[in-house]
């Protein structure tokens, strides 16, 4: 079934292949920026392809060819051409670092979010009778994500020594604020009471709670700030795309044209 506007078979066929005739010529021609009709002309003359034409279609096949040549002879390297190569290449030598630190941003809001989720539940266990260091590395570790592995080895090590085990723990990680926490288990090992080891943690967890809450309020001012730019980009395109741009190429057009009446003049 042929559609309306559709090429048949035969069609594209010989399209096909005029379309390679055409290509084998011009690739004789290309960047000769000297070439003339007539040069083309007796190449095609001299073409079995179109032996068929008569004088006046030769010259239509050999202006048709031409004109395919000075537009292949036309083409060059434009200026923002290099611009955008080179903007190009920035972005793909850049990506692999920016991308590094967005995963290190999104791993630094991650470590706060569980060590929050750790004071949370120390403070809670803090409160049972009979509740030791070792319990609350065993609470920490089904809920730890980041800081799985060094908990579960500190356990692994913990009956060889329960200070040495949180020792090398401690040196394994760097992020401080779990380091300090690391710090006051060592405190609860050493025959402190635990309520006594941890009696600053619930104020230092309302100070990361604060901080939180104003990184997110700076996080949502930054995305509305972006949203809004974003929303009015289209509106500032068109407005330069149709109405600066057109205006200064007439007035640069204008006082070219008026340039070259009076040096004419002149």
């Amino acid at each position: 079934m042929i559609f309306c506007g559709e090429m048949t078979e035969k069609d594209r066929a010989t399209a096909m292949e005029l379309t390679e005739q055409d290509n084998k010529i011009i690739d004789q021609f290309k960047g000769d920026l000297n070439v003339t009709v007539q040069q083309v002309q007796i190449v095609v003359e001299r073409t079995d392809f179109y032996e068929q034409h008569d004088d006046k279609g030769m010259q239509q096949v050999a202006k048709r060819i031409f004109d395919k040549i000075q537009i292949v002879n036309s083409e060059y390297l434009k200026w923002f051409e290099v611009l955008l190569s080179f903007v190009f290449a920035i972005l793909g030598y850049m990506s692999p670092i920016w991308m590094l630190i967005f995963q290190t941003k999104m791993r630094q809001i991650e470590m706060e979010d569980e060590v929050m989720q750790f004071q949370t539940i120390i403070l809670m266990l803090m409160k049972i009778e009979r509740v030791n260091v070792e319990m609350m590395l065993e609470w920490l570790e089904r809920y730890a994500n980041i800081f799985k592995e060094p908990i579960g080895k500190c356990l692994n090590n913990y009956e060889a020594g329960a200070w040495e085990a949180l020792e090398e723990m401690k040196e394994e990680i760097s992020y401080m604020p779990l380091i300090r926490i690391v710090e006051s288990m060592q405190a609860a090992v050493e025959k402190i009471p635990i309520k006594d080891a941890f009696d600053e943690l619930e104020s230092e967890r309302d100070y990361y709670q604060e901080k939180r809450k104003e990184s997110n309020e700076r996080l949502i001012k930054r995305k509305g700030m972006i949203g809004k730019a974003i929303g009015f980009a289209p509106m500032v395109c068109m407005f330069v795309g149709y109405l600066i741009v057109p205006l200064v190429f007439i007035g640069l057009t204008g006082m070219s044209t008026s340039f070259n009446t009076m040096t004419t003049q002149t």
